[in-house]
């Protein structure tokens, strides 16, 4: 999704190529990048159109990568696998709320409308409906729990993934923790890229691709500007924290998207050091919309959001407990701490978490060793 082309042998059509959403998935597949003279262009348009009249999934995302995307909105809005998609900046408020309405259980988050704007602009009023809910519920779900907690744990990816691309960089910002990447992860950079064809194009490749490929687009950006970040000391994280925070400017997009697509390949999830996938919850969206050649529905979506809002429950009481525990560790005594087990166990059960004390216990004795 980009501007409008400079040559003036391209055509009309060619020249009011906008931005939005591509929700086709499936496997990358890499093509080598040609130049975009007309000719080429007009091939790949019609290569497009053919993918999507053939539902070929794998083409698709292939096109969405490649330079220049899926070209305009016109492709983008065949190449949609839900119902095809067709929009205004009074109607956002009107698509958010009924977005929440249907799904009261999601809570909004700062941002979460420029995310819609993107949509909106791109799709048109009627079926943005469609395409912005699949994107809460099957995209940023972990955003939208009653704890940010899970989309912070995302975060804890960047540096794992640094240090397996530049180790070196990993401990000059080992200072500061990645929050840096929060606003821009968080609504799928919409928030820090405002020109309209830009986000555009970046969405077509995001939503071609699993969602952890976001959070590897961060890590290329960071690597990107490592020359940058290196003249900055090391014993001045709040710089640092500030200079990241802020995405540089011009972005070179298709460099950013070769290059995540690179680390990616290279160092995918389960590779990554400091048990830093194993730390994302089985429930999250993260790992369960892995295989975007599925298309998941938005009743398995609900359910997921309910397991992963349990999980959090349980542990945000299991560190609620610990805290407890270890406060009163010393004046307790035996009779004191059978109490405090009693009164635990009851909180467990009245409330629903399906775990016996003893699985806590060990917990809690796993927890005590490793203070000593």
């Amino acid at each position: 999704m980009e501007g409008q082309p400079q040559d003036t042998v391209v055509s009309e059509e060619e020249k009011t190529e906008q931005q939005s959403v591509s929700l086709g998935t499936s496997e990358i597949s890499e093509t080598p990048e040609t130049p975009r003279t007309p000719d080429h262009i007009a091939k790949k348009r019609e290569d497009i159109r053919q993918a999507c009249a053939a539902r070929d999934l794998d083409a698709l995302v292939s096109h969405a990568t490649s330079e220049g995307g899926l070209l305009q909105d016109e492709l983008r809005q065949s190449a949609c696998t839900d119902k095809e998609l067709d929009g205004k900046k009074e109607e956002l408020s009107d698509l958010i709320t009924e977005i929440l309405r249907r799904y009261p259980m999601l809570c909004y988050f700062q941002g979460y409308h420029d995310i819609a704007q993107v949509l909106l602009l791109v799709l048109g009023t009627e079926d943005a409906v469609s395409a912005f809910a699949r994107v809460s519920l099957l995209r940023i779900r972990d955003y939208m729990l009653p704890s940010l907690s899970p989309a912070l744990k995302h975060l804890q990816l960047i540096p794992a993934i640094l240090e397996k691309a530049d180790p070196k960089l990993r401990r000059h910002l080992s200072g500061t923790r990645p929050f840096f990447a929060l606003a821009a992860t968080l609504t799928l950079y919409a928030h820090d890229i405002q020109e309209y064809g830009d986000i555009a194009r970046l969405y077509d490749f995001l939503l071609a691709h699993e969602p952890v490929v976001a959070i590897y687009l961060f890590a290329a950006i960071i690597l990107s500007r490592k020359k940058e970040l290196f003249e900055i000391p090391i014993d001045e994280p709040e710089m640092l924290h500030f200079t990241l925070s802020k995405l540089p400017q011009p972005l070179d997009l298709e460099g950013l998207i070769s290059s995540a697509m690179e680390l990616f390949h290279q160092y995918p999830p389960e590779t990554l050091p400091f048990r830093a996938w194993k730390q994302i919850p089985q429930y999250s969206v993260l790992k369960t919309s892995r295989d975007l050649s599925r298309e998941g529905t938005l009743e398995e979506a609900k359910e997921l959001f309910n397991l992963q809002t349990r999980d959090l429950r349980r542990e945000e009481f299991k560190q609620k407990a610990l805290g407890t525990l270890w406060k009163y560790r010393k004046p307790a005594g035996s009779v004191g701490l059978a109490i405090l087990i009693a009164v635990v166990s009851f909180w467990i059960r009245r409330n629903g978490l399906d775990i016996t004390i003893w699985n806590y216990m060990g917990r809690f004795r796993e927890a005590f060793q490793d203070l000593r």
